[in-house]
């Protein structure tokens, strides 16, 4: 099992492919098993590194409270162990305001940035209908299978649950095998409560790529605009046919767009 001791705690990788680092970063409860639908084509161009969060999976848990500028120091710190200087930065939802900081307080850390799903944070940010949000509130204080399933529209598209429910039912599976407990999602819900780089945003050096998605109704879509409008020569792309959850529901473009935005960056 790859693992380095860094920032005081165990974190566990993986490397897959060659050629210049492109590191993800994942959200809210997951860990670098769901990154399966990305990985395979993302390093047939790029050494991609997948890495358990603190307290996730198989990495280990200091057992304070913490907070996303925290978890990025953890990515600097992995970075560092594995002898990285730098990489093209991927963030998704939890871990897209985890990128933000990383290129905020690290900028020569960071060649391309990539945020997906994700929101600046503060009271810039589009918030989530309450219903929505009391979903996943539930699900971070409860923890259990039933309030998960529960949760589940408010991260998959509800045409994905209709019609390609074995999507989700992939998605569960996987986090079946190492289940975040309920005291790790609450420190993980107050850090995402407590992010705000709205101010910062305009010193975001790195090329940037923002992912949206249209159905996504835990982080809509205007937060994607907020950041592509503030990040200096950002770009928007919006990936249609999902939720919150679209590099799950729709790989094959989310992956694309990706590909296509580094390869064209790096001219």
């Amino acid at each position: 099992m790859p693992a380095v001791s860094s920032n005081n705690q165990t974190v566990y990788y993986e490397s897959h492919g060659q050629g210049h680092p492109l590191i993800l970063i994942r959200g809210l409860g997951s860990n670098a098993d769901h990154w399966y639908p990305q990985v395979p084509d993302l390093s047939a161009h790029f050494r991609v590194i997948v890495f358990d969060n603190r307290g996730i999976g198989r990495s280990s848990d200091p057992g304070d409270e913490f907070s996303i500028r925290d978890m990025a120091e953890d990515t600097i710190a992995l970075m560092d162990a594995i002898g990285i200087e730098q990489a093209h930065v991927l963030g998704v939802s939890m871990g897209g305001m985890i990128a933000q900081e990383i290129a905020i307080n690290h900028p020569s850390r960071v060649k391309n940035l990539i945020l997906v799903v994700t929101h600046c944070g503060g009271e810039a940010q589009v918030k989530a209908e309450k219903s929505i949000a009391q979903l996943v509130e539930e699900m971070v204080t409860v923890g259990t299978p039933e309030s998960k399933f529960k949760a589940l529209p408010a991260f998959f598209d509800a045409r994905t649950l209709q019609t390609n429910i074995e999507c989700a039912q992939k998605y569960g599976a996987v986090s079946l095998k190492y289940p975040a407990d309920a005291r790790i999602l609450s420190r993980q819900w107050q850090a995402v409560r407590g992010h705000d780089a709205f101010d910062r945003l305009p010193s975001i050096q790195a090329p940037t790529l923002v992912l949206g998605s249209p159905g996504d109704v835990l982080i809509p879509p205007g937060n994607s605009e907020i950041l592509a409008r503030h990040i200096p020569s950002a770009r928007l792309v919006m990936i249609p046919g999902g939720g919150h959850q679209i590099l799950i529901e729709q790989p094959q473009a989310c992956n694309q767009a990706v590909i296509e935005f580094l390869k064209t960056a790096a001219k």
